[in-house]
C-alpha cells in the first residue's frame, strides 16, 4: 500500500482511523507502533517544573534562492481528511537545500501541516494551532540512513490568536478554496521562504526531545523541536482551517464538549479538532536550548537579582541590629526636670541714628570799623579806587556769610 506523508507522519491513504477513535489506532494496518505499550510517543507536555536538560547545538535554518522570486521552486497544496497541508519544492529546484542543520547533520524540508489545538503543551497549557515542519535526513553524507523514514526532524511552531499572520495569508485563501473545491489550483510559485516567515524571529530557542509521529502508524525515531516563542495568527485564520477540516466529507476530526486548556476565550467547541492526547513521558527528559545572547542576560539578570537580595538581606540584618540594641538599652531614670527661672530681657538698646549730625559751627564775628593810623595823612583815593580795593575783602566776607549761618543778620558796615 502507498503512504504518504500527513499529518507530520505517515498514514495509509484509506481513512481507516480518526481522532475520535484513538482507542482503536493500534489495531489499524500498520499502527501497531501506536500501542501504549511502545515507548517514545509523541506529543508530550512540557513541564518545565519538573526541569530540562540543555543543549547548546542551534539549529540552523538554510534555503537559496528565496522561492518567492524564483519561479522554478513550486509547491503543491494538499487537503486530505484531518489537516491541511503544503508540500515543499515538489521539483526540487533550489540551489541550496531548504531544511536545517542540528548537530552536523542536515534535515530537508519536505512539508508542512497543522493541527488545532496544539499537540504538545508548556506546563500543561495549549496553543490554538501548531505547525509541524516535516524534515527527513537523506540523500546527503550527514545522515546515517538512505531510507528517508528512519531519521525524521520535525519543527513545531506555536500559535495563539492574535495579529494576522502575514506568511499564512499568502496561501491561507488558495487552501480554503482547494478544501471547497478539489479542482481549484493546487500549485503555488510566489511563496517566499517559510523560514523567514512562518518560523518565530531570532533567537531560535527550543525545546528538544526524542519521539515519534503524531498520527498512525506513529512512526518513531522523530526528533522533535518545540519553538519556545509563540507567533500568531488571526481569529479569522483560525476559524476559516476549523471550519473547513470539520465540513469534510469524511473528516476525521472529533468534536469536544469542553475546550482545551490554555487555548482562546473564543475557542469554538462545535468545531472540530485534530490533536492526539498527551503521550507518557517515561524517563525522557527534554532539552533546552537557549542562545548565547539569552544565557549572557539571563546571567546579567540574575547577578543583579542576587545583588539587589543581597543589600535587601544586609538592610534587614542591620534593621533588626539596630531594633535589638534598642531594645536591651538600660533605661535612664525619670527625674523630675526643675524649670530654669525665666531670665531677664535686656533694656531695649537705643537705636544709633544711621548719619551723625554735624557739629554746630561757631558764629563768623563781626567785622570792625577799619581804623586810620593818625600819624600820617592817608592818601586821598578817588571813590573808583576805593571800591575796587574793597571788593575782595567784599568777597570773603560774603562767601562766609552764606556758609556760616549767622543767628542774626547784621548790616555791613564799611569805615569811611
Amino acid at each position: 500500500m502507498k503512504l504518504i506523508l500527513v499529518g507530520g507522519c505517515f498514514s495509509a491513504v484509506a481513512n481507516a482511523w480518526t481522532y475520535g477513535d484513538i482507542g482503536a489506532w493500534p489495531t489499524e494496518a500498520g499502527s501497531a507502533l501506536c500501542a501504549s505499550t511502545i515507548a517514545s510517543q509523541s506529543p508530550i507536555d512540557i513541564i518545565t517544573a519538573t526541569g530540562t536538560g540543555a543543549t547548546t547545538d542551534p539549529l540552523v535554518f538554510q534555503g537559496f534562492p528565496d522561492s518567492g522570486i524564483t519561479p522554478s521552486i513550486r509547491h503543491e497544496l494538499v487537503i486530505n481528511d484531518h489537516t491541511w497541508e503544503l508540500e515543499w519544492d515538489v521539483d526540487k529546484q533550489a540551489t541550496d537545500v531548504y531544511g536545517v542543520k542540528y548537530n552536523e547533520k542536515i534535515y530537508k524540508l519536505k512539508q508542512f501541516h497543522f493541527h488545532s489545538p496544539s499537540e504538545h503543551a508548556l506546563d500543561g497549557q495549549h496553543f490554538d494551532m501548531e505547525a509541524h515542519m516535516v524534515h527527513a535526513c537523506y540523500g546527503n553524507s550527514s545522515c546515517d540512513t538512505i531510507n528517508e523514514d528512519d531519521e525524521n526532524l520535525v519543527v513545531a511552531i506555536w500559535m495563539n490568536v492574535g495579529d494576522v499572520n502575514p506568511y499564512l495569508a499568502s496561501f491561507w485563501p488558495e487552501l480554503a478554496t482547494l478544501a471547497s473545491n478539489e479542482s481549484a489550483t493546487k500549485i503555488l510559485q510566489n511563496l517566499a521562504n517559510p523560514y523567514n516567515g512562518l518560523v518565530p524571529q531570532q533567537p531560535h530557542d527550543f525545546y528538544r526531545y526524542m519521539g515519534s509521529t503524531t498520527t498512525p502508524a506513529c512512526v518513531q525515531n522523530v526528533s522533535w523541536f518545540l519553538m519556545s516563542n509563540p507567533v500568531t495568527l488571526s481569529q479569522e485564520q483560525l476559524t476559516s482551517y476549523r471550519t473547513a477540516i470539520s465540513n469534510h466529507n469524511d473528516t476525521q476530526t472529533a468534536v469536544s464538549a469542553t475546550a482545551p486548556v490554555g487555548v482562546t476565550a473564543t475557542w469554538d467547541v462545535a468545531l472540530g479538532t485534530n490533536n492526539r492526547p498527551f503521550q507518557v513521558i517515561g524517563d525522557r527528559l527534554p532539552q533546552k536550548y537557549t542562545s548565547p545572547a539569552e544565557e549572557a542576560q539571563d546571567r546579567q539578570n540574575f547577578f543583579w537579582h542576587g545583588l539587589a537580595v543581597f543589600l535587601g538581606c544586609v538592610a534587614v540584618g542591620l534593621c533588626c541590629l539596630l531594633g535589638y540594641q534598642m531594645a536591651t538599652k538600660p533605661k535612664e531614670s525619670k527625674k523630675r526636670a526643675v524649670k530654669p527661672p525665666a531670665k531677664k530681657k535686656p533694656p531695649p538698646v537705643e537705636q544709633e541714628p544711621l548719619m551723625t549730625p554735624a557739629a554746630p559751627q561757631a558764629p563768623v564775628p563781626m567785622f570792625q570799623p577799619l581804623q586810620v593810623p593818625t600819624t600820617y595823612a592817608a592818601p586821598m583815593q578817588s571813590p573808583q579806587f576805593q571800591q575796587v580795593q574793597m571788593q575782595p575783602q567784599l568777597q570773603q566776607v560774603q562767601m562766609q556769610s552764606v556758609m556760616t549761618v549767622a543767628p542774626q543778620a547784621r548790616p555791613f558796615m564799611v569805615a569811611p
